[in-house]
């Protein structure tokens, strides 16, 4: 009965090794026969590598399925013999070899595995180990990784003894071990094969640096859900050459030696026409396109014809013009892997740019031709031209609505295509796209894309529109983007350390359009570096989250984040001693320099002054206002001479000085802020602003209008009116001392405090005198000065304490930063006024269409110098680009061509902008376009601005409703209106020349929407 039965385990595990399971899982799920494939071995790395994923893992359960099975019958039926379950996986690895085609190691190493864990495991380690050694003897590859599986087999039996101590089960895993060193010895090596010609496919993700650009952007579209055909790439690794002379050696004109089952391979995966293509590395890259350089062969049908096709894509690699456009584009002679896809039969064909090429402009650009593409982008057939303007939704409704179709595209094509062009211009990120695609008559193929190379690279306000906002005159920007751009890269080195040593950080800011940007080209290189996802350019081009950063990327930069956070937690004490021992003295020091010059302009504005005007005090002949526009250059100033004006440029060179560490605060302690309020997940309510200077003087300025209101009432009974309240302030020395010292505390404040452009309050104070007046008008002053009642618990206490203290020494930063600021136009302001006596000025404010260098150059030079056409030229310039829109992103270094938008319920669908929310709140009001602090507002208007900054704060308390064109919920004006329970709502895009004066509307601060209500 022990002999038959055991003569019928012996038959029935034959037998099974036997049944092609794996060759049916391949047909089934991969549609290919694994005997004429490769190396024709039918086991499990075989199915992966030619029937794919599902295929491979069918495979796999299949075989240790098989491998199982015999050793549990055996340890079922012979408990007490153990050796007859190692015997009986012998026929079935004999059967599985001989019949069924496969190696039978997948099946052993799984039975054993059941028989006994620590005789797998050992072997595992035993092989691993040995590979190891044998990668240092011969390096990586094939012939180290079989020596180690070879061994692997071998040393079983050893590890049988070692933990059985049973002879018979040596010898029968002896027996099975040979029997696996042998077939293993014979047989083919598909992973071997697989890296010289490896069949990679666009359903997989694929490397550039080996795949080329072109293949690992179609499988990226592929996998995404885009309608993309199949393809399989011959790799840059691939045998193409290998066992030629080579690839990647110039001069290699020889045919390639591709084996036939390759071929085979290739022709049973597309069995209709094929198109072989190129996907050489830095083809259809993020800097160079290649386009037309290499050739496209097709269409092809016999495996003939497409071995030739292959050979001649390959060949083109190295033809002169090919070789001249990589040395032009300094890229490196490599390789080039070759893309194998079915024929699409096109009715018709084109090329689409997801912007405007020219100008990066929001129009969708559509070229299409009957038949395929390449007649589209060979240049010698005029194609159909259409262009798509998607700048608002309803434009983009209108303009499909308006557009004369031509006689080969429909509007439901159009349409079709205008989705698909910003639906891949999203799915990589916003990087505008150069797309192939073809229309085959039922749905379009998207054969092609790439970056859109000439609009490189991107410029985003992201950022920019917070730090310095506004159309900025040149001496502003000539002393801000050394600054900014220098801070921003010694933060960078730090983190990257010697990977930063090729990265250029003075192009990390550009002016376009006199308006500030940030190089999100850079920055998303360097978020790269950095380990940051994807979606950090997409937080630089189009304002979305960043995402959590993959660990596995990150972890390269984590010493230089480590030395980051070092910096970070050191900020406090490092900005107090500096403080104490830079910026303290260093301010007393321009205290004395430039307050005397203040001094001497402000004798001539008296704030006690006569007021002719009933309603409010206005300057006259004996009350001159200095102020941007007016600097007054008076008797107390020396002769001006080229001596001083190189003391006040030297002043000037040493405030800049200064200014270098306080802007690396200013730079870090917000980030640190912003980093500490989402570890401890501090709300900005929490937070006390109390010390910032633009709450702090708000606050005693609204002090001071209560006691201008309680003296107006102790005076009179009636109704106090606005004249009443003029004349009592202005007769009252109390208060005039009072709005003196407050103009004394805050008066470096101005409304863009990174803007030495712009006047400071201390420099037209009748505009203060003014606001007090109009809050002392108020029936009720709201009192500031209440104690904050937030309610938090211990817990919540203790989060807070971690914020806190950063923001106050924040609000510290800021006010040094903008005191130092204040003096160095002051200063500038002191070398003017010596300008227009010497007649090297035309008029006041003049010195600001400079740049530094030219000032620099003037001075030190002692000649004679004329700036009046330089200076007129630019101030039309700035005009100019004061009020035209400016776009978020621009691409290229060209700003587009945009035209005049006012929006109104006849141009929008729905009457509904939308923005971020900043402060809750719904009214109901007029527009009023405000693009200086210093605009009259009236009653009960609903105010516009471009920006907000610490100098708005005054203009925005007398505000129903604010909107804003940039900011978020932690801009200045959003602090400030929430500070004072305003509506606002931010980032409403081009707000100020999309709306009107006088133009009715809702504002909505909780859902942060404004809507149009005539």
């Amino acid at each position: 009965m022990s002999l038959l039965t055991m003569a019928l385990l012996l038959a029935a595990s034959f037998a099974l090794g036997a049944l092609p399971l794996t060759s049916w899982a391949v047909r089934l799920l991969g549609g290919g026969d694994l005997r004429r494939l490769g190396t024709g071995n039918v086991g499990v790395s075989a199915a992966f590598i030619h029937g794919g994923k599902l295929a491979g893992i069918a495979a796999v359960l299949a075989e240790v399925g098989r491998g199982i099975l015999p050793v549990l019958a055996g340890r079922f039926y012979f408990p007490d013999a153990p050796e007859i379950a190692i015997a009986l996986l012998i026929p079935l690895v004999a059967a599985r070899y001989a019949i069924a085609g496969g190696g039978g190691v997948t099946n052993a190493v799984w039975g054993l595995l059941v028989f006994s864990p620590p005789v797998a495991v050992s072997s595992g380690i035993w092989g691993l180990l040995v590979w190891g050694l044998a990668q240092r003897w011969w390096g990586k590859g094939d012939r180290a990784r079989l020596f180690a599986s070879r061994c692997g087999c071998l040393c079983t039996p050893l590890w049988v003894w070692v933990w059985r101590q049973s002879m018979p089960e040596f010898l029968a895993a002896a027996g099975l071990a040979v029997l696996l060193a042998a077939i293993n010895i014979r047989q083919g090596d598909d992973m071997a094969l697989s890296k010289s010609e490896q069949l990679f496919s666009l359903d997989d993700s694929l490397d550039a640096a080996i795949c080329g650009d072109k293949a690992a952007k179609l499988s990226q579209l592929k996998r995404a859900g885009f309608n993309v055909p199949n393809g399989w790439i011959l790799s840059q690794e691939a045998g193409i050459g290998h066992r030629a002379s080579g690839i990647g050696h110039r001069g290699n004109s020889d045919d390639l030696s591709i084996s036939d089952a390759l071929i085979q391979n290739l022709k049973a995966k597309i069995p209709n026409r094929i198109i072989v293509r190129s996907s050489a590395a830095g083809e259809d890259g993020d800097f160079s396109s290649a386009a037309g350089q290499y050739q496209t062969i097709g269409p092809v049908l016999t495996e003939a014809e497409l071995l030739d096709g292959i050979n001649c894509c390959h060949q083109s690699y190295w033809t002169s013009e090919a070789v001249a456009y990589r040395r032009q584009r300094q890229l490196p002679d490599t390789q080039m892997a070759v893309l194998i896809q079915p024929y699409i039969e096109s009715q018709i064909a084109g090329v689409m740019f997801s912007r405007n090429p020219l100008d990066g402009g929001s129009q969708i650009i559509i070229e299409a031709l009957p038949a395929g593409a390449a007649s589209v982008v060979g240049g010698q057939v005029t194609p159909v031209h259409l262009e798509v303007d998607f700048s608002q939704v309803e434009t983009l409704e209108e303009n499909l609505s308006a557009l004369e179709f031509s006689s080969i595209l429909d509007k439901q094509i159009i349409a079709e295509l205008v989705k698909q062009a910003q639906a891949i211009e999203a799915f990589f990120h916003g990087i505008p796209q150069d797309i192939e695609w073809s229309w085959d008559g039922e749905k379009i193929w998207i054969l092609q894309s790439r970056p859109i190379t000439n609009l490189q690279p991107f410029w985003t306000r992201t950022i920019a529109a917070e730090v310095i906002p506004g159309a900025i005159r040149p001496l502003t920007w000539s002393i801000n983007r050394p600054l900014t751009c220098g801070v921003w890269g010694e933060i960078f080195q730090v983190v990257l350390g010697d990977r930063a040593a090729n990265l250029n950080f003075n192009e990390t800011a550009t002016l376009l359009g006199s308006h500030a940007y940030f190089n999100a080209t850079l920055l998303g290189e360097i978020f790269r570096m950095m380990g940051l996802p994807e979606q950090g350019l997409e937080f630089l081009l189009r304002g979305q989250k960043m995402g959590k950063p993959p660990l596995g990327k990150i972890l390269p930069s984590l010493p230089g984040l480590w030395r980051l956070v070092q910096r970070e937690r050191a900020l406090n004490a490092d900005f107090e001693g500096d403080r104490t021992s830079v910026f303290i003295p260093a301010l007393q020091s321009l205290e004395k320099s430039v307050g005397s010059w203040q001094l001497a302009v402000g004798n001539s504005n008296n704030a006690q002054c006569p007021m002719p005007d009933a309603q409010f005090p206005m300057p006259n002949s004996q009350c001159p206002i200095p102020n941007a526009q007016f600097p007054i250059p008076n008797a107390q100033f020396p002769m001006p001479n080229y001596q001083y004006l190189s003391e006040l440029f030297a002043r000037a060179e040493q405030i800049q000085e200064w200014l270098k560490p306080i802007t690396y605060y200013n730079i870090l302690g917000p980030i640190g802020l912003a980093i500490r309020k989402a570890i401890f997940r501090v709300p900005d309510e929490w937070l006390d602003n109390g010390n910032a200077p633009e709450i702090a003087s708000v606050r005693a300025l609204q002090q001071l209008a209560k006691k201008l209101r309680q003296a107006a009432i102790s005076q009179s009974d009636e109704t106090i009116s606005t004249p009443q309240l003029t004349q009592i302030f202005a007769e009252s020395s109390a208060l005039q001392a009072e709005f003196a010292q407050w103009l004394d505390t805050y008066g470096y404040l101005s409304e863009v405090g990174t803007d030495i452009a712009v006047a400071t309050w201390r420099e037209q104070p009748e505009i203060y005198q003014k606001l007090i007046v109009t809050m002392a008008q108020k029936s009720a002053v709201t009192n500031l000065d209440e104690s904050r009642k937030l309610g938090l618990s211990f817990w919540q206490k203790w989060r807070l304490d971690k914020c806190q203290e950063r923001t106050a020494v924040k609000n510290e930063i800021s006010q040094v930063y903008a005191r130092l600021l204040a003096d160095l136009r002051w200063t500038f302001l002191e070398i003017e006024a010596c300008g227009l006596v010497m007649d090297v000025f035309a008029e006041a404010g003049d010195i600001f269409y400079l740049e530094f260098g030219e000032i620099q150059q003037w001075i030190r030079s002692g000649a004679s110098v004329g700036f009046q056409d330089t200076i007129s030229q630019r101030r039309d310039r700035l005009l100019t680009d004061r009020d035209r829109p400016i776009p978020p992103v621009v691409y290229g270094n060209l700003l587009p061509n945009s035209r005049q938008r006012s929006i109104d319920s006849a141009t929008s669908a729905t009457g509904i902008m939308q923005g971020i929310p900043a402060s809750i709140g719904c009214v109901e009001g007029f527009i009023k376009i405000c693009r200086t602090a210093t605009t009259d507002l009236g009653e009960s208007a609903i105010v516009v601005v471009p920006y907000t900054d610490a100098g708005w704060a005054p203009l925005l308390l007398g505000a129903t409703a604010i909107i804003s064109e940039v900011g978020g919920q932690l801009s200045h004006g959003a602090i400030i209106a929430r500070e004072y329970k305003i509506p606002a709502v931010m980032n409403i895009p081009e707000a100020t020349t999309r709306l009107r004066d006088g133009q009715k509307v809702r504002v909505d601060g909780y859902l942060g929407t404004v809507e149009l209500l005539e």
